[in-house]
């Protein structure tokens, strides 16, 4: 498990990543952070600050920390104002002279040069002369890429939590963390185990909380870590990611089984790491596929026949929307940080509208569950200031789908199976068999959307050939009760809980479905959103996120509140437009 651990550790990056993660190594050997790194601020060469007492000796402390990447040879040493040599001195000479807090003068100084690499051997003669220097001042130690496995072993993983089974489904995990068709489930598996829930989402005796749930919690993301790096040196940054969005949801869906005390503690720790570790699965996935959105047709060479290339497509739509997301629905008060993140949000939706803009396949689902992926590609692209791009992209949606239901061919089949795609789903040739074609949730998707957007005739023509042309499609849309919230964050919650508002017939009229579509917004459907611990949180969009990741139909309360959003004439809730 050293290995593991070590060859783990050497990915990890300074910033957001390996200054993440010591402080919940510094925690679990018995030291409290005095404050957390922060980019940006000056830290006289410390990077991290704790008290508390000496695992080995019981001396009373003040541990400061010094955090570098990779290997520390001579340019590391003493090559400039970054340099380790260059921080200790910083250390010494105004940090223990003007940031020591009261209680903690007179203390034992402790500095800890942290990497994620060796100390070379080129070096080990100056280090070995420096402390020997400072040796009166303060006690300095290098703790290596060796050192931190065999704490994080000791600490983080020991036998109580992590035990023999985990750790083998661990390693195999790693080991197929490569291939492109590995469901992940021994990772899942380790997962449940790890924050003590069964298959089906309850709580296992004994039940964990405290001290004990946020070290699991502290498992469950080393564990997706580990794995979003070993997919990432593989070549496949989509498995990361999902990796750490199961990690992420079911660590949420386990915070909200425990007490309060326990969820409001974990929030400012433990899940934290989680999310920080998802959005870093982000950035690798987008980084690995943003040149090739801005690519005509670039999307062809990635499917078998336009059936596969189609899942691929809207797959990858899903996942861009959720990561663009991912930086606008999250609460925060700081503007420049929310300014940050608009610009990182409109960088990902500029290649989702040039995605979709390049590849005819993206406006053409071959499975109904697409329409969660067109939704949220469209709320991105609505709340991104994509608004033309996305009434474009939704046209081209009615064109597509229109004739596919009267061609029978390239119908959006009403199953998740696969195996149906080539043998009775249009998609070959063939007219798509009559059980594939018996319910859609595309259809009233698209319809909701067109009349949203004020695009009145798009809605028009799918009421009138709904009704003339495929009367035999059930048109239908999911609604969730108040259960939602035990089941969204486990697994496909359209299965337990709410109801289908089925056989939809779509009136005449765009303004008649809007004012129905405000009917919803006015029902106990809006205190059911509102309800949404996530949102309660302040990252609302951990719902989106679940939907998209357990193919859950996007509750219509969610997008219905973009209704006179964006053409004010037509009255209602602002709705998303509220949280730009």
């Amino acid at each position: 498990m050293k290995l593991v651990i070590a060859e783990f550790l050497r990915t990890l990056k300074e910033r957001d990543e390996l200054d993440r993660l010591l402080p919940d190594l510094l925690v679990e050997m018995g030291y409290v952070p005095l404050a957390r790194p922060q980019t940006g601020n000056r830290q006289f060469g410390v990077d991290l600050a704790v008290r508390g007492k000496d695992p080995r000796s019981g001396i009373d402390e003040l541990l400061l920390a010094v955090i570098k990447k990779g290997d520390i040879g001579r340019a590391e040493w003493d090559g400039g104002a970054q340099s380790v040599r260059q921080s200790i001195n910083e250390i010494l000479d105004v940090y223990l002279k003007s940031h020591v807090e009261p209680p903690d003068r007179g203390k034992a100084v402790h500095i800890v040069v942290v990497a994620n690499g060796e100390l070379k051997q080129v070096v080990q003669a100056s280090w070995c002369g420096f402390i020997a220097d400072v040796q009166p001042r303060a006690t300095v130690e290098f703790w290596g890429v060796d050192q931190l496995a065999e704490l994080i072993e000791t600490y983080l993983l020991d036998e109580h939590v992590f035990r023999d089974d985990d750790r083998k489904q661990l390693r195999r995990a790693l080991a197929l963390s490569g291939d492109r068709d590995y469901d992940r489930r021994d990772l899942h598996r380790l997962f449940l185990r790890t924050l003590g829930l069964s298959s089906t989402g309850e709580l296992e005796t004994p039940q964990k909380s405290g001290k004990p749930l946020l070290k699991a919690l502290r498992i469950v993301s080393l564990s997706a870590h580990a794995f979003a790096s070993w997919a990432l040196a593989e070549g496949d940054a989509k498995q990361g990611l999902r990796g750490m969005e199961r990690a992420l949801l079911w660590s949420w869906h386990r915070l909200q089984l425990a007490d309060d005390a326990t969820r409001k503690e974990a929030m400012a720790e433990a899940f934290g790491m989680i999310w920080n570790g998802y959005l870093v699965a982000c950035k690798n996935f987008f980084e690995r596929v943003q040149p090739h959105c801005y690519t005509e047709d670039a999307l062809l060479g990635y499917g078998g026949d336009s059936s596969e290339l189609s899942v691929i497509a809207f797959e990858l739509i899903g996942t861009l929307a959720t990561i663009g997301l991912s930086q606008l629905l999250v609460t925060s008060a700081d503007e420049a940080e929310l300014e940050r993140r608009r610009g990182l949000a409109r960088i990902v939706a500029d290649a989702l509208a040039s995605l979709i803009g390049n590849n005819g396949i993206c406006s053409s689902p071959c499975l109904d569950r697409h329409s969660q992926d067109i939704t949220l590609a469209l709320t991105l692209l609505l709340l991104s200031d994509h608004i033309d791009d996305a009434m474009n992209w939704l046209k081209k949606l009615v064109r597509n789908i229109d004739y596919s239901y009267k061609a029978k061919k390239y119908v959006p089949i009403c199953t998740d199976s696969l195996d149906d795609l080539p043998e009775e789903s249009g998609w070959n040739g063939e007219q798509a068999s009559g059980r594939l074609m018996t319910t859609s949730w595309t259809l009233a998707t698209l319809a909701g959307w067109s009349a949203i957007l004020d695009q009145s005739d798009r809605y028009e023509l799918l009421a009138k050939e709904c009704r003339e042309s495929y009367p035999g499609v059930c048109v239908q849309l999911w609604h969730p009760d108040e259960a939602l919230y035990k089941h969204l964050y486990l697994g496909q919650a359209h299965f337990d809980c709410g109801a289908s508002e089925a056989p939809i017939n779509l009136p005449e009229r765009a303004d008649a479905w809007r004012d129905h579509i405000r009917t919803i917004l006015a029902s106990e459907q809006a205190s059911i959103a509102e309800a949404s611990p996530a949102a309660r949180a302040g990252i609302p969009v951990l719902d989106l996120i679940a939907c998209r990741h357990f193919s859950t139909p996007i509750p219509p309360v969610f997008w219905y509140r973009f209704v006179g959003a964006l053409f004010p004439g037509d009255g209602s809730n602002p709705g998303f437009a509220e949280q730009k």
